[in-house]
This record gives C-alpha cells, sequence and structure tokens, in this order.
C-alpha cells in the first residue's frame, strides 16, 4: 500500500473517532455530565408526571401515585399546598393509596384545609386503615368538628385507634339512631369495647330492616369472628333493602344476601359460587350457606 493511501485511511478512521468522540462529549455536556443510576430517570419523570396532573386537578394521579408508592410523597407534599382545591382534594386521594406515615401526616393536612371537599376527602381516606401518624388529628377533629360528613367517616377512622382517649370520645357520640352514633358503636365494637358490641348486636335485631343490613354489612369493619354467632340467624332475613341493577331491571338486595358477603368475609369461606356486593343469592346458594356455616 503507497504511504499515501495510508495516510487518507488514517485520516479517516481518524475522522471517524474525533466525531464519536465529539458526540460522546455532547451527550455529557447535555445531561450535565452526571451518571444517574439505572431508574432514576424514570423516577424524575414519575415525578414529573405526577406533579403535573396534581395541578390540574386530574384524578388520574392516584394511579401514578399508586404505583410509585413512597416516591410519590415529595409531589404530594406539593400538591397539598396547591391553590387550586381540586388539585389538594387529588392529593388526599392519592395519600390514602400511598400510605405510611408521611401519608398520614399529609391527610391530618387536609382535616385543616379551607375547602370542604379536601376535608372530606381526607376524612374518606383515613377511615380506612389510618396511618399511626395521623392518630391526633383524628381524634382532635372528631370532637372540634362540626361537620357531619367529616366526624361520621372520622368515627370509623378512631376504630383504629386502641386507647382511652379514644373510647371516651367514641362513648360520647355513640347514642343514637344517625350515621354517627352508628359508627361510633362499630368503632367502640372493633376496639373490643363491651358496650359497644352489646349496641351492635341490638342493632343486628332491630325492627328496621335498614338498620340490619347496615349493621351486619358494617361487621366486616368491625372484624371479629366472634359476632358470627348473631349473623347466622339472618340468613333466613328475606326483606328487600337495597335496590340493585339498572333502574328497568332493578332488583332488591336483602338482609340475608348482605349476610352472606359478612359472613365469608369473617370466616373466611370459600364458596362454589361468585359472591359481590351486588348479588342476589339463590335459595340453593342460601341453604349451602347455612350448611357450611351450622
Amino acid at each position: 500500500m503507497k504511504k499515501k493511501d495510508s495516510r487518507l485511511i488514517l485520516a479517516f478512521l481518524w475522522g471517524i473517532l474525533s466525531l464519536a468522540a465529539a458526540n460522546c462529549h455532547g451527550i455529557e455536556k447535555e445531561s450535565g455530565g452526571l451518571h444517574r443510576p439505572p431508574g432514576e430517570d424514570t423516577r424524575m419523570s414519575a415525578q414529573a408526571e405526577l406533579e403535573r396532573l396534581l395541578a390540574e386537578g386530574d384524578f388520574r394521579a392516584v394511579e401514578v401515585a399508586s404505583s410509585m408508592g413512597d416516591a410519590a410523597v415529595p409531589a404530594l407534599r406539593k400538591g397539598a399546598v396547591m391553590p387550586g382545591y381540586r388539585s389538594r382534594q387529588v392529593s388526599m386521594e392519592c395519600a390514602g393509596k400511598v400510605g405510611g406515615s408521611a401519608a398520614g401526616e399529609i391527610l391530618s393536612l387536609g382535616l385543616k384545609d379551607g375547602n370542604v371537599n379536601v376535608r372530606v376527602a381526607a376524612a374518606g381516606q383515613l377511615s380506612v386503615n389510618p396511618p399511626e401518624s395521623a392518630k391526633d388529628a383524628v381524634l382532635s377533629t372528631l370532637v372540634r368538628s362540626t361537620e357531619t360528613d367529616v366526624r361520621e367517616l372520622l368515627a370509623l377512622s378512631a376504630g383504629y385507634f386502641p386507647g382511652e382517649r379514644t373510647l371516651a370520645i367514641l362513648r360520647s357520640i355513640a347514642a343514637g339512631k344517625e350515621v354517627l352514633a352508628s359508627n361510633a358503636r362499630m368503632a367502640l365494637a372493633r376496639l373490643g369495647d363491651k358496650g359497644g358490641t352489646e349496641a351492635l348486636v341490638a342493632d343486628l335485631g332491630s325492627s328496621d330492616a335498614r338498620v340490619r343490613y347496615e349493621t351486619v354489612g358494617g361487621l366486616r369493619y368491625v372484624n371479629d369472628p366472634a359476632l358470627v354467632s348473631h349473623v347466622k340467624p339472618l340468613l333466613r332475613d328475606t326483606e328487600d333493602v337495597q335496590a340493585v341493577g339498572p333502574e328497568r331491571r332493578r332488583r332488591y338486595r336483602r338482609v340475608c344476601d348482605e349476610a352472606v358477603d359478612t359472613l365469608v368475609y369473617l370466616l373466611k369461606l370459600k364458596l362454589p359460587f361468585p359472591t359481590g356486593e351486588e348479588t342476589i343469592y339463590t335459595d340453593e346458594q342460601l341453604h349451602h350457606v347455612r350448611d357450611v356455616t351450622r
């Protein structure tokens, strides 16, 4: 090979290497010269997407936050103080799905929000397995609030917080026929309070079918298998209560249907037919449940 040709080839190769080096340098410069751990870019993009959805008050943020878990907390802290009430409302829904101590703090903040939609959203999320970090806010709001919707939800929340303070507060609101009192009785029963349990058993024998229906359903929240013996007789309670299905084909769930679902939950029953909150069970299915719980 001639020297001239060799120099041309070397020059060509050098040009390729220089171009590659320049491209690499450009990439490094564009990324700020930082080498991020695998997955960090994805987490950052998820954070940005969550913040955008929160700012827009978009309830799709709930699904994003649920998938992110604890990594969603920084965005939710921002969302909880955004100017638009819908952003704060969605932040409460997200915090409830994420759970944990930080979420409890965010939901506690929501209970003090100036907008009722945000307060109700926070109370709703706290009514299901609330974090310990929200205990003081739940009990204080239950005592001081004048909002019926919020207090009804927080009465259920209180049932997750054992202690004399909780029992005293619940007992003070447990008398009466309104929803708040009924929820307080269920919370007391969940905490093992004898008076609360006795009141709940009395509600199961109420002359009002709606009370029987709602009470037997509430036993899934109380989650005490010792109450099963009081549920079994309701498998024969066929009084219509709850409308289900399309208006033109409307049917009514009965107390016995709700009793089946509660027995399935409390006893972890495995039945040979599907169950569900809108199911109306056949006579044969009811007979089967009576047999397996005898």
